[in-house]
């Protein structure tokens, strides 16, 4: 029942799972600073000045 290869962790053990949501939340939020980004230059082009009130 044990792995033959105790040094190669499992596809889906927790620490690789976890390892996986991190890398996949830094993608998301990098995409997210893009288009804010993106959002902000066309705002510029604009002339319209962009709420910057902080949520929580």
């Amino acid at each position: 029942m044990f792995p033959t290869c105790l040094s190669e962790p499992s596809e889906n053990a927790p620490g690789q799972l976890l390892a996986e949501l991190e890398r996949r939340q830094d993608d998301a939020m990098a995409q997210l600073d893009d288009l804010e980004s993106k959002l902000n230059e066309v705002l510029k082009g604009l002339n319209v000045e962009p709420d910057v009130t902080e949520l929580d």
